[in-house]
């Protein structure tokens, strides 16, 4: 069964006060077609994430990671994927 978070088009990030400290995570679609989120992956329980199943663009790939601190600097340089590092500039 395929989830949001194992399509390219996820991002999931980290909340808290630093990479030290994170109180959460948040998980968002970066083309914005789930309408349950964002939402946090309690224990990968969320149900939320089974809309894979019927999303029209799902597309099987790394899922974008953000840390606390942005250690890697502005979001679209957490992906190489052209189309993802617009969708990156515009969320």
């Amino acid at each position: 069964m395929n989830k949001c978070t194992d399509c390219k088009y996820c991002i999931k990030q980290d909340t808290g006060y630093s990479n030290y400290t994170v109180t959460g995570m948040n998980i968002d679609c970066l083309l914005h077609l789930n309408p349950d989120l964002p939402t946090d992956e309690w224990y990968k329980e969320a149900k939320e994430l089974d809309f894979a199943e019927q999303c029209i663009r799902f597309t099987d790939g790394d899922t974008i990671f953000v840390d606390v601190d942005r250690e890697y600097g502005a979001l679209e340089d957490y992906s190489e994927d052209e189309e993802i590092k617009e969708l990156l500039r515009n969320y």
